[in-house]
Protein backbone atom coordinates (compact mmCIF):
# COMPACT_ATOMS: atom_id res chain seq x y z
CA UNK A 1 0.00 0.00 0.00
CA UNK A 2 1.18 3.44 -0.99
CA UNK A 3 1.45 6.75 1.60
CA UNK A 4 0.16 9.86 0.69
CA UNK A 5 2.42 12.48 2.15
CA UNK A 6 0.86 14.52 4.32
CA UNK A 7 0.09 17.71 2.06
CA UNK A 8 2.50 19.07 -0.92
CA UNK A 9 5.75 20.50 -0.15
CA UNK A 10 4.67 23.58 -0.05
CA UNK A 11 1.90 23.04 2.57
CA UNK A 12 4.35 21.75 4.19
CA UNK A 13 6.89 24.74 4.28
CA UNK A 14 4.10 26.60 5.72
CA UNK A 15 3.57 24.09 8.91
CA UNK A 16 6.48 26.21 10.98
CA UNK A 17 5.21 29.29 10.26
CA UNK A 18 1.81 28.40 11.29
CA UNK A 19 2.97 26.74 14.82
CA UNK A 20 4.93 30.05 15.89
CA UNK A 21 1.99 32.65 14.87
CA UNK A 22 0.28 31.55 17.95
CA UNK A 23 2.93 32.11 20.66
CA UNK A 24 4.09 35.13 18.86
CA UNK A 25 0.26 36.39 18.18
CA UNK A 26 -0.03 36.18 21.92
CA UNK A 27 2.89 37.62 22.96
CA UNK A 28 2.19 40.33 21.37
CA UNK A 29 -1.24 41.07 22.79
CA UNK A 30 -0.31 39.85 26.40
CA UNK A 31 3.65 41.10 26.29
CA UNK A 32 4.46 43.81 24.09
CA UNK A 33 1.46 45.76 23.42
CA UNK A 34 0.68 46.08 28.13
CA UNK A 35 4.66 46.94 28.24
CA UNK A 36 3.85 49.63 25.47
CA UNK A 37 1.16 50.82 27.49
CA UNK A 38 2.61 51.08 30.66
CA UNK A 39 5.01 53.67 28.91
CA UNK A 40 2.66 55.27 27.37
CA UNK A 41 0.70 55.97 30.76
CA UNK A 42 3.74 56.74 32.50
CA UNK A 43 3.54 60.37 30.62
CA UNK A 44 -0.18 60.72 31.41
CA UNK A 45 -2.66 61.77 34.59
CA UNK A 46 -4.85 58.86 34.24
CA UNK A 47 -6.93 57.40 36.43
CA UNK A 48 -7.76 53.61 34.78
CA UNK A 49 -11.40 54.29 35.20
CA UNK A 50 -13.18 53.92 32.24
CA UNK A 51 -15.03 56.98 30.31
CA UNK A 52 -12.10 59.09 32.48
CA UNK A 53 -10.30 61.58 30.24
CA UNK A 54 -6.22 60.43 29.37
CA UNK A 55 -4.05 63.60 30.21
CA UNK A 56 -0.62 63.83 28.96
CA UNK A 57 1.54 65.31 31.30
CA UNK A 58 5.14 65.17 29.99
CA UNK A 59 7.72 63.88 32.91
CA UNK A 60 5.30 65.03 35.49
CA UNK A 61 4.99 61.70 37.26
CA UNK A 62 8.92 60.70 37.01
CA UNK A 63 9.87 64.33 38.28
CA UNK A 64 7.31 63.10 41.36
CA UNK A 65 8.78 59.99 41.99
CA UNK A 66 12.27 61.61 42.39
CA UNK A 67 11.78 64.87 43.93
CA UNK A 68 8.46 64.46 45.41
CA UNK A 69 9.39 62.32 48.42
CA UNK A 70 12.75 61.15 48.10
CA UNK A 71 12.89 59.20 51.46
CA UNK A 72 9.63 57.26 50.67
CA UNK A 73 11.30 56.60 47.10
CA UNK A 74 14.47 55.44 48.30
CA UNK A 75 12.50 53.05 51.42
CA UNK A 76 10.97 51.83 48.51
CA UNK A 77 13.30 50.53 46.62
CA UNK A 78 15.35 49.33 49.95
CA UNK A 79 12.01 47.63 50.15
CA UNK A 80 11.63 45.91 46.95
CA UNK A 81 15.61 44.64 46.92
CA UNK A 82 15.31 42.92 50.27
CA UNK A 83 11.92 41.42 49.13
CA UNK A 84 13.05 40.21 45.52
CA UNK A 85 16.46 38.51 47.55
CA UNK A 86 14.73 37.02 50.26
CA UNK A 87 11.91 35.81 47.97
CA UNK A 88 14.48 34.69 45.54
CA UNK A 89 16.83 32.71 47.59
CA UNK A 90 14.40 31.27 49.90
CA UNK A 91 12.37 29.94 46.86
CA UNK A 92 15.05 28.41 45.02
CA UNK A 93 16.61 27.00 47.82
CA UNK A 94 12.68 25.28 49.02
CA UNK A 95 12.39 24.47 45.76
CA UNK A 96 15.60 22.26 44.97
CA UNK A 97 15.15 20.44 48.40
CA UNK A 98 11.58 19.88 47.71
CA UNK A 99 13.02 18.68 44.14
CA UNK A 100 15.87 16.21 45.43
CA UNK A 101 13.44 14.57 47.78
CA UNK A 102 10.42 13.76 45.17
CA UNK A 103 12.22 12.59 42.10
CA UNK A 104 11.92 9.53 42.82
CA UNK A 105 9.05 7.57 41.82
CA UNK A 106 7.81 6.24 45.21
CA UNK A 107 4.34 5.81 47.14
CA UNK A 108 2.42 8.98 47.30
CA UNK A 109 4.89 10.76 45.16
CA UNK A 110 2.42 12.02 42.82
CA UNK A 111 -0.26 13.28 45.84
CA UNK A 112 2.57 15.21 47.83
CA UNK A 113 3.85 16.66 44.17
CA UNK A 114 0.58 17.96 43.52
CA UNK A 115 -0.33 19.15 47.20
CA UNK A 116 2.88 21.07 47.27
CA UNK A 117 2.31 23.32 43.82
CA UNK A 118 -1.83 23.19 44.98
CA UNK A 119 -1.57 26.75 46.06
CA UNK A 120 0.31 28.06 42.71
CA UNK A 121 -4.11 27.36 41.59
CA UNK A 122 -5.32 29.83 44.29
CA UNK A 123 -5.93 33.57 43.25
CA UNK A 124 -3.59 36.23 44.82
CA UNK A 125 -7.03 37.68 46.67
CA UNK A 126 -7.92 34.15 48.09
CA UNK A 127 -4.52 33.55 49.89
CA UNK A 128 -4.59 37.68 50.92
CA UNK A 129 -7.69 36.92 52.62
CA UNK A 130 -6.66 33.68 54.64
CA UNK A 131 -3.27 34.98 55.82
CA UNK A 132 -4.97 37.98 56.18
CA UNK A 133 -7.45 36.10 58.89
CA UNK A 134 -4.71 33.29 59.85
CA UNK A 135 -2.55 36.40 61.01
CA UNK A 136 -4.89 38.82 62.50
CA UNK A 137 -3.66 39.76 65.71
CA UNK A 138 -7.03 39.76 67.76
CA UNK A 139 -8.50 36.92 66.98
CA UNK A 140 -6.01 34.69 64.39
CA UNK A 141 -5.03 31.15 65.42
CA UNK A 142 -0.81 32.59 64.96
CA UNK A 143 -1.72 35.32 67.69
CA UNK A 144 -3.57 32.34 70.43
CA UNK A 145 -0.47 30.03 69.00
CA UNK A 146 2.19 33.09 69.90
CA UNK A 147 1.09 34.03 73.31
CA UNK A 148 0.55 30.16 74.57
CA UNK A 149 4.38 29.68 73.42
CA UNK A 150 5.70 32.92 74.92
CA UNK A 151 3.09 34.59 76.80
CA UNK A 152 3.02 38.44 74.95
CA UNK A 153 1.30 39.12 71.77
CA UNK A 154 2.40 39.86 68.08
CA UNK A 155 1.08 42.26 65.54
CA UNK A 156 2.36 40.17 62.55
CA UNK A 157 1.28 41.93 59.36
CA UNK A 158 1.33 45.04 62.15
CA UNK A 159 5.17 44.83 62.93
CA UNK A 160 7.12 46.75 60.89
CA UNK A 161 9.83 44.59 61.42
CA UNK A 162 7.75 41.61 60.51
CA UNK A 163 5.33 42.20 57.82
CA UNK A 164 7.70 42.32 54.69
CA UNK A 165 9.64 38.68 55.71
CA UNK A 166 6.02 37.35 56.48
CA UNK A 167 4.92 38.31 52.95
CA UNK A 168 8.07 36.69 51.70
CA UNK A 169 7.80 33.72 53.06
CA UNK A 170 3.69 33.46 52.07
CA UNK A 171 4.84 34.57 48.68
CA UNK A 172 7.43 31.25 48.33
CA UNK A 173 4.72 29.09 49.89
CA UNK A 174 2.90 29.83 46.97
CA UNK A 175 5.34 29.40 44.40
CA UNK A 176 7.89 27.54 45.55
CA UNK A 177 6.09 24.46 43.97
CA UNK A 178 6.65 25.68 40.44
CA UNK A 179 10.33 26.12 41.10
CA UNK A 180 10.18 22.26 42.57
CA UNK A 181 8.92 21.21 38.90
CA UNK A 182 11.35 22.88 37.25
CA UNK A 183 14.13 21.07 38.84
CA UNK A 184 12.33 18.29 39.06
CA UNK A 185 12.09 18.39 35.00
CA UNK A 186 16.25 19.67 34.83
CA UNK A 187 17.14 16.23 37.65
CA UNK A 188 15.24 14.03 34.86
CA UNK A 189 17.53 15.32 32.36
CA UNK A 190 20.84 14.13 33.91
CA UNK A 191 21.88 10.65 32.33
CA UNK A 192 22.33 8.23 35.22
CA UNK A 193 25.38 6.90 34.17
CA UNK A 194 27.13 10.11 35.78
CA UNK A 195 25.75 8.62 39.30
CA UNK A 196 26.83 5.17 38.65
CA UNK A 197 30.32 6.09 37.66
CA UNK A 198 30.47 8.42 40.68
CA UNK A 199 29.55 5.50 43.10
CA UNK A 200 32.16 2.85 41.54
CA UNK A 201 34.77 6.02 42.81
CA UNK A 202 33.36 6.04 46.07
CA UNK A 203 31.71 9.79 45.86
CA UNK A 204 29.61 10.64 48.76
CA UNK A 205 26.31 12.27 48.14
CA UNK A 206 27.39 16.11 48.91
CA UNK A 207 30.17 15.40 46.51
CA UNK A 208 27.64 14.08 43.97
CA UNK A 209 25.40 16.84 44.52
CA UNK A 210 28.51 19.19 44.39
CA UNK A 211 29.90 18.08 41.19
CA UNK A 212 27.01 16.48 38.95
CA UNK A 213 23.18 17.36 40.32
CA UNK A 214 24.03 21.01 40.89
CA UNK A 215 26.14 21.68 37.98
CA UNK A 216 23.70 19.70 35.52
CA UNK A 217 21.19 21.91 37.00
CA UNK A 218 22.67 25.25 35.32
CA UNK A 219 19.87 25.98 33.02
CA UNK A 220 17.01 25.10 35.73
CA UNK A 221 18.06 27.67 38.17
CA UNK A 222 18.58 30.52 35.47
CA UNK A 223 15.49 29.85 34.75
CA UNK A 224 13.55 29.56 38.60
CA UNK A 225 16.12 32.72 38.99
CA UNK A 226 14.64 34.61 36.23
CA UNK A 227 11.25 33.95 36.72
CA UNK A 228 11.24 34.54 40.02
CA UNK A 229 13.41 37.87 40.78
CA UNK A 230 11.16 38.95 37.83
CA UNK A 231 7.80 38.32 39.43
CA UNK A 232 9.01 39.66 43.00
CA UNK A 233 10.54 42.83 41.70
CA UNK A 234 6.89 43.73 40.62
CA UNK A 235 5.07 42.20 43.73
CA UNK A 236 2.05 44.16 43.95
CA UNK A 237 -1.00 42.19 44.36
CA UNK A 238 -0.54 40.35 47.51
CA UNK A 239 1.38 43.09 49.49
CA UNK A 240 -2.01 45.22 48.28
CA UNK A 241 -4.21 42.06 49.65
CA UNK A 242 -2.23 42.21 53.05
CA UNK A 243 -0.79 45.28 54.43
CA UNK A 244 -1.66 47.99 51.51
CA UNK A 245 1.59 48.88 51.42
CA UNK A 246 1.79 50.07 55.76
CA UNK A 247 4.20 48.80 58.31
CA UNK A 248 7.10 48.96 56.03
CA UNK A 249 6.24 46.81 53.03
CA UNK A 250 5.82 49.76 50.47
CA UNK A 251 7.57 48.38 47.34
CA UNK A 252 8.25 50.60 44.33
CA UNK A 253 5.33 48.70 42.66
CA UNK A 254 3.33 50.07 45.75
CA UNK A 255 4.69 53.63 45.40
Amino acid sequence: MSTVPFGTRKTRRWIPWLSISVPTVGWLVFGLYPSLATIFYSFTEYSGLPGTPIDYCGLCNYRNAFTGSWPDFSKSVTVTIEYAVGVTVLQIGLGLLLALLLRHRRPGYGFYRALIFMPQIFSVTIVGVLFSLLLDPSSGPAEKLWHTLFGSSNSFLGNDGWAIWLIVGINVWMFAGYTMLVYIAGLRRIPPELYEAAALDGAGRFQVFRRITWPMLASATTVNVFLTAMGSLGEYSLILVLTDGNYGTKTLGMY
